[in-house]
Parts: structure tokens; C-alpha cells; sequence
């Protein structure tokens, strides 16, 4: 008799939501601008938006992400296998986002713009899709437009890639394109690879921390959820008596885990600044940076556990943010 497998979620939506929320407004322009081929400055204006709509029956409807980037509206959603019902689904995300972010009334007409839309699928299944398309039919003669949600699939780009095209929301998800192999029969050679790219993922992303295209703390909230969403796939794989030499799984993940992290040891901080206002200035960017992963972490409701791991913050200062927010 076949084992009976638990099923193991991850909030994979909370994840890179948090990430978006936790990026600086520069890296998030570079970020948009790869995803839909877009050429905006640096210095662009960015402003995040509100993710929750509600139907007629005021039931709440959410989408990932609403971004507005000068005055282009864009639309991000994370899935993780398409189905029949997706492209509907993100006309739908797209007609309710206008109507709060993209709506301009007068006298006579709503002048209702819609989000430009894409799609980040984090595995990829048989016949993939290059756009996702709804054509929409008014009452009148040659009275339709059709409305296009791009489609990226993150099995087609390496690490590498994702680094240089500034796609680190995406990131902790690079290692799903394994699942498939992992959850059949394979070797121990097989295994080897894997763990060996996971290792070499962690050092490439080491690189982009070292030539600051991230900060730390999105640094180490990266890597660590690279390897959590590793382990959840490992879990299942052992559940289906799949995997084959878990010791050496759980040694490299918690290695990489337990890496020190360059600049994030605050007393090496505090013992190399020589004066007293820029040692406090360090400290309180610090904890500055830790809270605010942490928040966007519980507004997407994050498990405590990855929340402290990630963050670093005390258990103490996690109920005083819970409490903040229960507040509000």
C-alpha cells in the first residue's frame, strides 16, 4: 500500500509579496522593467498599492500585486500551475484593480485604464503558454479589444539569469524545477547535482548581496527562502520515499543556513565604527530594516517561526509588532 502523503503548503504568494513590499523603489523599477520590457529610470516614481478588491457581495477578491510606476499601471501574479480559468481570472484581478487604481470620472464617461498584467508561473506543465488573452466584444461593429497577460515561467531562466534581470522576488523559487525528478525514481548522482546547484545558487546570490544589488536584510530573507521552499520539497519527496540520502540535504541546507552573513554581525559593527553617532545611526538602521521585513512578513501571514529566522528579531518584539497590527 502506497504511503498516504500530508499535504505541505507554503504561502508562496505571502513570499514574494513580502519581498516586493521589502524592496528598495530602484531595485523594484529594475525588477518591472525586465518583467515587462519596460525602460523606466532609476529614479522613476513608484508607489505600491492596495492588492484587496471586493466583488458585489462584498466577499474580498485578491491579486498579488498593483504597482504604479509613473503613471503605468501594472498588475503581478504568482501562480504555481496554470489552469482553463487564468486568463478570466486576471481580466477579472484587471477590471477590479482599474476600477480603484486606474478610474477617472467626469460628467459624461469612467475612463477606466487597466493594469498591464503578467504571469510568473513557478513550475512549468505540458503545452505552456506564451500569453494568457481575453478577447472582449462590445454591442457594436469592430466595438473589442483583446486583454494580454504576459507569461514568464521561471524554468526558463538559470540563477543567474534571474539575478541579472533583477528577478529576486522569484528567486525562492528557483529550486520547484526540481520537484519532477525528485518526486520519481532517481540516483544518488542526481541528487548530487541538485544539492550542488543549490550551493552554487547560494554563492551567485552571495555576489549580487557582495556588489549591493540587494541589502541584507532582503539578502538573507532570500537565501533563507530558497532553501525553506528546498526543504518543503525534500519533505514531500521523502513522504513519497523518493529521496534518497537525506542526511546530505539537511547538512548543505542548514549549512548554507547558518552561513555568517558579511556586515550582519552588529557587534563586528558596532567594534569597527569609530564614532559613537555612527555606531547608533548603524544600530537603528538595523533594527529599522529587521521590523519592517518582519511586518510585511505578518501581513502576509508568514509562520512565526520563518518570520524570527528570517528577520532576526527577538519573540518579544514579534508580539509587540502582532499587536501593532491588531490595533490598527
Amino acid at each position: 500500500m502506497e504511503p498516504e502523503i500530508k499535504k505541505i503548503t507554503t504561502n508562496y504568494d505571502g513570499i514574494a509579496k513580502s519581498l516586493l513590499d521589502s524592496m528598495k523603489d530602484e531595485s523594484l523599477v529594475a525588477f518591472i522593467n525586465s518583467s515587462f520590457s519596460k525602460d523606466f529610470k532609476k529614479d522613476a516614481k513608484v508607489v505600491r498599492l492596495a492588492t484587496e478588491t471586493y466583488d458585489e457581495e462584498l466577499k474580498q477578491k485578491r491579486c498579488d500585486y498593483f504597482i504604479r510606476i509613473e503613471n503605468d499601471l501594472f498588475l503581478i501574479e504568482i501562480q504555481s500551475n496554470g489552469d482553463s480559468e487564468m486568463a478570466m481570472r486576471i481580466f477579472d484581478y484587471g477590471i477590479r484593480g482599474a476600477k480603484i487604481h486606474g478610474s477617472v470620472k467626469n460628467d459624461e464617461i469612467i475612463d477606466l485604464k487597466l493594469p498591464e498584467p503578467v504571469v510568473f508561473f513557478l513550475r512549468k506543465r505540458n503545452n505552456p503558454k506564451e500569453k494568457l488573452s481575453v478577447r472582449i466584444s462590445g454591442p457594436h461593429e469592430n466595438d473589442s479589444f483583446t486583454y494580454e497577460a504576459r507569461v514568464i515561467y521561471l524554468d526558463d531562466y538559470s540563477f543567474k539569469d534571474m539575478i541579472d534581470r533583477s528577478m529576486f522576488p522569484m528567486i525562492p523559487f528557483y529550486m520547484m524545477r526540481y520537484e519532477k525528478k525528485l518526486f520519481d525514481q532517481h540516483t544518488v548522482k542526481d541528487e548530487t547535482a541538485i544539492l550542488t546547484d543549490l550551493r552554487k545558487c547560494s554563492e551567485q546570490l552571495k555576489e549580487a548581496y557582495r556588489n549591493n544589488r540587494i541589502g541584507r536584510e532582503i539578502y538573507k530573507y532570500i537565501r533563507d527562502w530558497l532553501v525553506s521552499v528546498f526543504r518543503t520539497i525534500v519533505r514531500k519527496a521523502e513522504e513519497k520515499r523518493t529521496f534518497i540520502d537525506l542526511e546530505e540535504a539537511e547538512e548543505i541546507m542548514q549549512m548554507i543556513m547558518d552561513e555568517p552573513i558579511e556586515g550582519y554581525d552588529i557587534f563586528q559593527t558596532i567594534r569597527e565604527s569609530k564614532m559613537e553617532g555612527r555606531m547608533e545611526g548603524r544600530i537603528e538602521g538595523k533594527i529599522e530594516a529587521q521590523t519592517e521585513v518582519a511586518l510585511n512578513m505578518l501581513k502576509n501571514n508568514i509562520p512565526d517561526d520563518l518570520i524570527l529566522n528570517c528577520s532576526g528579531i527577538s519573540t518579544e518584539t514579534l508580539e509587540k509588532l502582532k499587536k501593532q497590527i491588531t490595533e490598527k
